[in-house]
């Protein structure tokens, strides 16, 4: 087994009287939270928005190690976070390794997952991908969408998860330590470091973060009526032009990410106070439109209440009608397929690792019969002893 007895025996000891749904932050694993049935892990953090230009190793690390080259820290323990991945069904695949057969690296490998962070700002409750934390260090523009993969961290030979010694949780630059990694080989030479902080947007020092971990997809036997359980969303504008989605203060700027970064789809009912400022209201439309919600046909849609610019309704609908005949109905087809796509290029990357570490095996051997054979072979200086 490749995490050894130690690991089983504290998984499964730390399960004993977990409940099955969802594990407050204070239970079994501190700093975490676990809702199994949105297979989702909450991991308490802190910023680390230092200014210090030695690039990004990591995403996310533990409390008192590299805060000065990753984004955001914790008190959560790495094997904690193992479990907690186990506990919503993911299993972890391999980190980063260097094949002696092939002589390069094989890149990590493991369930896909996205990353989310999310801290409150006043009143204002802030949602972001975790990739838009992080900016290019030359051209100090975002990162673009990154994938991340749990291929677990490993056993040291004290026993110990590895992880916990290191305190290397979420990494952008390859490690075999690290509880989660990035699905490409990335080295972790300074000169190679591509990401810094987004001081922009990433709040103070010791704001208090949560990094949201949800599993890439939806399991195959899981059945989401997502229309029937959404309801209706309400966004009001006020006199002052203060925009709030069902009660909670938002940013303009922030609302159709709010909004499309909602985990079911919603509907949208627009209340605008009288006197609200004009331009806030055409701001508001065109957020609530760049979000795709669909908008409660008991009001007229923002776009066409605030905006001279008019669509094609006609063609929109035909459109519509198209897509729900001709995909609509294969959706579940399509939500299998993607299933097996994943689970077939998984066993054959695992197949694929099993034959490189055969190989690896049988080079290890070569060369020790390689060195064995040079060292019989090898002439030996004559030490004179019978020369007298």
């Amino acid at each position: 087994m490749r995490y050894g007895l130690p690991l089983l025996l504290f998984l499964a000891l730390s399960t004993l009287a977990v409940p099955p749904a969802t594990l407050p932050a204070d239970g079994k694993l501190p700093h975490i939270q676990v809702d199994v049935k949105g297979r989702q892990v909450r991991v308490e953090c802190e910023s680390c928005n230092v200014n210090q230009d030695v690039g990004l190793e990591f995403f996310c690390v533990s409390e008192g190690t590299n805060e000065y080259e990753s984004v955001i820290s914790s008190k959560a323990r790495g094997s904690h976070i193992h479990l907690a991945m186990l506990m919503i069904g993911l299993e972890p695949g391999e980190p980063v390794k260097w094949s002696e057969s092939a002589k390069k690296w094989q890149p990590p490998h493991g369930p896909p997952v996205q990353i989310f962070c999310e801290w409150k700002k006043g009143e204002e409750l802030i949602r972001v991908p975790a990739y838009r934390l992080m900016v290019n260090r030359k051209t100090k523009r975002e990162a673009p969408p990154f994938t991340w993969v749990f291929t677990g961290s490993k056993m040291m030979e004290d026993g110990k998860y590895a992880a916990d010694a290191v305190g290397y949780l979420v990494s952008v630059l390859n490690n075999e330590l690290t509880v989660i990694d990035i699905p490409e080989v990335a080295g972790r030479d300074l000169e190679t470091r591509e990401w810094d902080r987004n001081g922009a947007l990433l709040p103070a020092v010791g704001t208090k973060i949560w990094m949201v971990i949800e599993a890439a997809g939806k399991k195959t036997d899981e059945k989401v009526e997502a229309k029937e359980d959404a309801g209706v969303t309400v966004v009001t504008v006020d006199g002052s032009g203060k925009v709030t989605v069902d009660g909670m203060k938002v940013t303009i700027e922030r609302l159709g990410e709010a909004l499309a970064n909602r985990r079911l789809p919603v509907k949208v009912r627009l209340a605008v106070a009288p006197g609200a400022p004009t331009e806030d209201v055409k701001k508001v439309g065109e957020a609530i439109k760049s979000a795709r919600v669909e908008v409660e046909d008991g009001g007229k849609s923002p776009s066409t209440a605030i905006s001279d610019v008019t669509s094609d309704e006609a063609k929109i609908q035909k459109m519509k009608a198209l897509w729900e005949k001709k995909v609509a109905p294969h959706n579940t087809a399509l939500k299998e397929a993607a299933q097996a796509h994943y689970e077939v290029i998984e066993t054959l990357r695992r197949e694929q690792q099993r034959l490189i570490d055969e190989a690896d095996r049988i080079q290890r051997t070569i060369d020790e019969l390689q060195k064995q054979y040079q060292d019989m072979t090898t002439p030996r200086p004559d030490t004179g002893t019978d020369a007298k």
